[in-house]
């Protein structure tokens, strides 16, 4: 069970309209420094709060496009973890916002989790684990009376590929070409998509080495490419474009991000909507969520990327994140793929198994 306490109503746009099959939910856990007093926040340090993360964020968040809230959980403090928070009914805002962020914590614990929903149609995952760790900051710099009172600036306030040109409207257009002559599967009640999370991957695991990791993924499905997001800012907008390549290493610089753009920047299709999934039949759909380095002093302990709902038909997934120099990776896949390739990822420690977030639903959250 839980309790909610919120700060004001979110101002939401009256013309408002969640995404279903468009959401992600982001998670990440922390064990909390010494100066943060998080049964101290109260709604106005939250509005104070809001309105900071709001000023750093080049109009990504605006009053009517985010809210923070804070949930204490009443739980065995054992059970109190990211996969149990992340199973929790979410907020009513999600039917208000496009993105909540939500402070979850354990009256028995120093550890704590923040949880995020997050409309891809206006804000992106990126974003959305930034405005978490911004809210950290703000909090740890209120209950620390800290001198430089800042908050780390959001990333890609600009697009970082040049453009969308005409070799990228001839990358979409063979991508498009192929899609269509893919026949999806009808669902099968009986099929399973497994989720493993490595949260306590060994210090000195390089980035690098998890992208060898899921080139042999890929090889070992006879999949032919990665289908990768590529971060935008654009009218306010945080939204992503699709490269598509072979390898990942093709990814490494401005210019081969640029080379291997096939999809403009925008809200991606429903993750259950079978072009959808026909446009990633021959790919692994590759997030590398990059490196975090914000200005708190809590240690981040836990990290989970989720697409509400995902269909056991669609791509596998991986998701890479480096939080304060700690190296999270995630595999999601039809179980059968994972039989055949989880061995390759032995060297990043036991996995955690965690579970699918469900779509958000009306009768969720009146429960």
């Amino acid at each position: 069970s839980s309790v909610l306490f919120e700060n004001s109503p979110a101002m939401a746009t009256e013309n408002y309209e969640s995404a279903r099959s468009q959401t992600l939910c982001i998670c990440s856990g922390y064990k909390a420094s010494r100066g943060l007093r998080l049964k101290e926040v109260s709604d106005e340090i939250l509005k104070e709060a809001k309105a900071a993360v709001a000023a750093c964020s080049e109009g990504i968040l605006t009053d009517d496009r985010f809210v923070l809230l804070k949930r204490s959980v009443s739980c065995d403090v054992g059970a109190f973890t990211l996969d149990s928070i992340k199973g929790l009914p979410a907020p009513r805002e999600v039917f208000e916002v496009p993105l909540t962020v939500e402070i979850m914590i354990h009256g028995e614990s120093d550890e704590f989790f923040v949880r995020s929903f997050t409309n891809l149609n206006k804000v992106d995952g990126v974003r959305a684990l930034h405005t978490q760790m911004s809210t950290v900051e703000f909090l740890e710099v209120h209950f620390e009376n800290r001198k430089d009172t800042s908050l780390s600036p959001f990333p890609f306030s600009a697009a970082n590929v040049s453009g969308y040109g005409e070799r990228n409207v001839a990358n979409r257009d063979r991508f498009l070409g192929a899609m269509g002559a893919i026949e999806v599967p009808s669902p099968d009640p009986s099929s399973k998509r497994v989720f493993y999370r490595f949260n306590k991957i060994p210090s000195g695991v390089a980035y690098r080495e998890v992208e060898a990791m899921a080139e042999k993924l890929k090889q070992d499905l006879g999949l032919h490419y990665f289908a990768s997001t590529v971060n935008f800012q654009k009218e306010g907008l945080a939204q992503v474009g699709l490269a598509v390549s072979e390898t990942l290493e093709e990814l490494h610089s401005a210019e081969g991000r640029s080379a291997c753009l096939t999809m403009p920047p925008g809200a991606p299709p429903p993750i259950d909507a079978p072009p959808h999934i026909a446009s990633m039949f021959d790919s692994v759909f590759y997030n590398n969520y990059g490196r975090h380095n914000p200005r708190i002093s809590s240690a981040v302990t836990d990290f989970c990327w989720d697409w509400t709902g995902c269909d056991a038909r669609f791509s596998p997934i991986c998701v890479a994140c480096s939080i304060q120099g700690k190296l999270f990776f995630q595999v999601s896949a039809a179980a059968p793929a994972w039989d055949r390739v989880g061995h390759h990822f032995s060297g990043l420690g036991d996995p955690v198994e965690g579970s699918i977030r469900d779509f958000l639903t009306e009768e969720e959250v009146k429960a």
